[in-house]
């Protein structure tokens, strides 16, 4: 029986031209997940994560700080979904105004809870009917996606921990088709994942089993106290 280690990667760029790389206080949180694994003793045998840049960067933070050296592998399933262009087209089918940079992060979540139904819903891909819809994933083929990858981690062979690096809506999505759990529930899971949260499952031989969900103690200090983000 493996461990596999689920981490959200630490903040992103929100807000700037481009989202897809760590904040300087991402950089940090990564290297604070390292240092955690190495003050208990945790290395991994395996470590993967999507294409993204934000994905690759937090792992190459926590490998340098727990000084595990070992090659990162690449696994595009993993990558979270199109959220900048899900909520634009939401916005576009429904005429609602688009939140600006300067409207902070909850107007885009409660935009994100929406979007998401409706995506789950299909409503946003029965808009091809009038021929416009720029959506390039369905919600069908965002959860078949997932699953595979899931699937090709739990079948590795000889690996006793796996560190996976993926995003909010990934992750999410893997937890909700290990819990069987709806839609809503996997919005709200979504939502309130950490930057750098550890989720830890047990991979059998038929399945996975989660153990502990979306911890971060690594960032629960009081002199970390500004160091929990989500986006």
């Amino acid at each position: 029986m493996s461990e596999l280690f689920l981490v959200r990667h630490a903040q992103a760029s929100f807000g700037s031209d481009n989202y897809d790389q760590l904040s300087s206080l991402g950089l940090q949180q990564s290297r604070w997940l390292g240092e955690h694994f190495r003050e208990r003793d945790i290395r991994f045998d395996r470590i993967i994560t999507g294409s993204l840049a934000r994905q690759r960067q937090t792992a190459e933070g926590i490998l340098a700080a727990c000084d595990n050296k070992i090659q990162i592998e690449e696994m595009p399933g993993l990558n979270e979904f199109d959220f900048h262009l899900l909520g634009a087209e939401y916005c576009r089918l429904t005429n609602t105004p688009l939140p600006r940079r300067a409207d902070g992060h909850r107007p885009f979540f409660q935009l994100m809870r929406l979007a998401m139904q409706a995506w789950a819903d299909n409503t946003l891909f029965a808009s091809e009917l009038d021929g416009s819809c720029v959506l390039e994933e369905s919600w069908q083929q965002f959860h078949d996606r997932v699953a595979d990858s899931m699937t090709a981690i739990r079948n590795t062979n000889n690996a006793e921990r796996i560190l996976v690096v993926s995003s909010g809506g990934a992750i999410a999505m893997a937890l909700s088709q290990i819990l069987q759990c709806s839609v809503e529930a996997l919005i709200n899971m979504n939502m309130q994942i950490k930057n750098t949260g550890v989720s830890h499952l047990y991979s059998t031989q038929n399945k996975l089993v989660l153990s502990s969900f979306n911890n971060a103690p690594h960032l629960e200090r009081i002199d970390r106290s500004d160091a929990l983000t989500y986006a």
